[in-house]
């Protein structure tokens, strides 16, 4: 297996045509989402091995390109050379591992990063510095609007976040949609307060307006969570209606959001040159950006773009974009959010950012066709692990383990899965570390059911299974929910002794008022520095 020495990649990093997100390449961090959280390497892309065959085409479109994978470097973790074992066998042939790991990274004094999209949450905190993004505290907001003021609170998350839980009063406006409908809100309101979860997502939007003209608008600081920790409670439910819409303010929108981005760099695409670019795909990696909404998206989208709604595509842009120097091209309706994402992507300072001239309709008006539905196609490998590993229903499955000799049962969800519903006496063993944990359970010779909450997981993990010489394995046919739907029970909670499995990051939303705070207190240290 090829390897790459920590000074090496340091020195890869540190060139200018290395730094994000300029370089032509791709680092990963392949242990589980909460090990990364806790400490990686700056810029890495995190891409637990679980989901290497479900999301590295998207990734890494191009199979020539050089990747480097990194685990932690302990002696006894070996998912490194596993990942880049994988990614060889489905043709990335530039797959290679740092050696030593994070350890060794750590070893020659390089700094770690803790958190999750700190290149984008520290923009975030360089736009309310450098934008002068006013903001207003959720004691000042509530005062103004006990005072019968009339602003509107515009809330920026996913629609699925504000039914969980939003300001009372508050709009669903997600990503940039309330940026088309600027016009709208101004002509009703005094004012618009904006809130995310946090900062990043409200800070970007106001600034957003701001760029656009609006002058009465403020983030609300420390978003939904600033709200609770004031001491005060968040409604949950659907949203109200939105003012109606002005189409001539979302042509003035588009107009300014066009003139914007060209200013920092993006250019338009036509639908021939971006099918050109999709064509090349395989030779030379490309990303679309589909910003429109999921329901837009499920609709009708272009072959190969990634659903990802404005304020997403910003605050996530490592997530998606592992090859950053790559060209990038935003997709939307035609309208101003395709403009607006490829402007903070050139502040952001990717070097190649496009935008679908027209839209999709555009694509489709030039006699090409769109898909429907979410546009996943099956992970790598998934064919070759279904024809060979057998199938069990959950009906026969249920009477094999009440026999005298029943197979063991490994499940090898995540964690937050594992505790939301497993069969009984299912042991974890995450996928990521099947091939040191599995042995625990049993031997070669003994049989094995595999499961998960995804089926696809429980498919690939029995293929692997049967690599290491497995001789009697099956996989549950459709898994855990196949088991539910045929009325058979699950048990819940992790296993004894699992109090922090480390494998999912859980928002800081969910880990009381010190959680909330020590993540708020992250963010706004990450700023620090333009604050001067």
């Amino acid at each position: 297996m090829k390897t790459m020495t920590a000074d090496a990649l340091a020195a890869g990093l540190h060139r200018p045509d290395g730094a994000w997100p300029y370089r032509g390449w791709a680092l990963f961090d392949v242990r589980e989402q909460g090990e990364a959280e806790r400490g990686h390497i700056p810029s890495a892309t995190p891409l637990p091995r679980r989901l290497i065959e479900f999301r590295l085409p998207e990734l890494v479109p191009a199979k020539r390109t050089r990747i480097v994978v990194y685990d932690s470097g302990k002696a006894d973790d070996r998912r490194a050379v596993l990942a880049a074992r994988t990614m060889r066998l489905h043709g990335y042939e530039g797959a290679c591992v740092l050696a030593g790991g994070l350890e060794a990274w750590r070893a020659i004094g390089e700094r770690v990063f803790e958190g999750v999209n700190v290149p984008c949450k520290e923009f975030g905190e360089r736009v309310l510095a450098e934008d002068g993004v006013p903001y207003v505290d959720a004691d000042a907001l509530n005062a103004r609007l006990a005072d019968g003021k009339c602003l509107a609170v515009c809330d920026v998350r996913t629609l699925e976040e504000y039914e969980t839980g939003h300001v009372p009063g508050g709009y669903s406006t997600p990503g940039f949609e309330l940026a088309l409908r600027l016009g709208d809100f101004g002509e009703a309101n005094e004012g618009i307060v904006v809130n995310c979860a946090g900062r990043t997502r409200s800070i970007i939007a106001t600034a957003t307006l701001r760029q656009l003209g609006a002058r009465n608008v403020w983030a609300l600081e420390n978003g939904t969570m600033g709200w609770r920790l004031a001491g005060r409670k968040l409604e949950s439910g659907s949203p109200p209606a939105l003012p109606a819409e002005s189409p001539e303010g979302r042509r003035v929108v588009r107009s300014e959001a066009a003139s914007l981005a060209r200013a920092e760099g993006a250019r338009r695409i036509a639908a021939d040159e971006l099918a050109e670019l999709c064509d090349g795909l395989s030779e030379r990696n490309g990303y679309i950006f589909d910003v429109r909404s999921l329901v837009d998206f499920r609709a009708g989208h272009i072959p190969g773009a990634v659903a990802l709604p404005g304020g997403q595509a910003v605050q996530r842009a490592d997530d998606f974009a592992a090859v950053p120097g790559a060209p990038v091209v935003f997709v939307d309706d035609g309208d101003a959010r395709a403009w607006l994402a490829a402007y903070w992507y050139g502040r952001m300072g990717f070097p190649d950012v496009r935008v679908l001239d027209g839209g999709v309709s555009a694509w489709s008006a030039s006699g090409r066709e769109l898909e429907e539905g979410r546009g996943r196609a099956d992970p790598l490998g998934f064919e070759v692990a279904r024809r060979r590993v057998k199938q069990i229903e959950a009906t026969a499955l249920a009477a094999h383990l009440k026999g005298r000799v029943s197979p063991v049962l490994l499940d090898v969800g995540t964690s937050r899965h594992y505790a939301a519903g497993h069969i009984a006496d299912a042991h974890w063993v995450p996928r990521g570390w099947l091939e040191a944990r599995a042995g625990a359970h049993g031997g070669h010779d003994t049989p094995v059911v595999v499961t998960a909450a995804d089926p696809r997981q429980a498919l690939l993990a029995a293929a692997t299974l049967l690599d290491l010489g497995y001789v009697d394995v099956r996989a549950l046919k459709g898994g855990n929910p196949a088991w539910k739907s045929a009325g058979l029970p699950l048990e819940t909670g992790l296993p004894e002794g699992c109090e922090d499995p480390g494998d999912v990051v859980e928002p800081p939303y969910h880990k009381g008022r010190d959680g909330m705070l020590r993540y708020l207190e992250w963010e706004t240290r990450l700023g620090r520095k333009y604050a001067q």
